[in-house]
């Protein structure tokens, strides 16, 4: 095999990690939805992943740009999805720094639960 040189983009390196976890949404709104996954503003990162639903609420997921990374408060919601009971989403996204999640009609007694798993890639310069 040979290596290919494309005239029309320069090659880039990145480093890839996965993460992947287990979760509960026990919040209803997005005021006081719960941080899957938070990174470093600054960077701009490319990832891929899916959530599945394995509880018996629908879960609303929201990448978000410019979130608190503690809290998930804030920021722009560059793309949501709702995730239906016993589905799944898949995604490839980049530009956001927050993944957050709520369940209209979560509470502690009744909690959202999902699974969640993400590949991010960030370009080494």
């Amino acid at each position: 095999m040979t290596s290919g040189n494309f005239s029309c983009c320069e090659p880039k390196n990145f480093v890839q990690d996965k993460v992947c976890n287990n979760f509960t949404v026990e919040v209803a709104t997005e005021a006081t939805a719960v941080v899957l996954y938070a990174t470093n503003p600054t960077d701009v990162i490319f990832a891929s992943g899916f959530i599945k639903n394995l509880g018996t609420l629908p879960i609303t997921v929201q990448f978000v740009k410019g979130a608190d990374p503690v809290t998930g408060a804030g920021g722009t919601v560059v793309r949501v999805a709702v995730v239906p009971v016993g589905g799944a989403f898949t995604f490839t996204i980049s530009r956001f720094d927050t993944i957050r999640a709520f369940a209209v009609g979560a509470a502690p007694e009744t909690p959202a639960a999902g699974e969640f798993c993400i590949t991010p890639r960030y370009a080494i310069s």
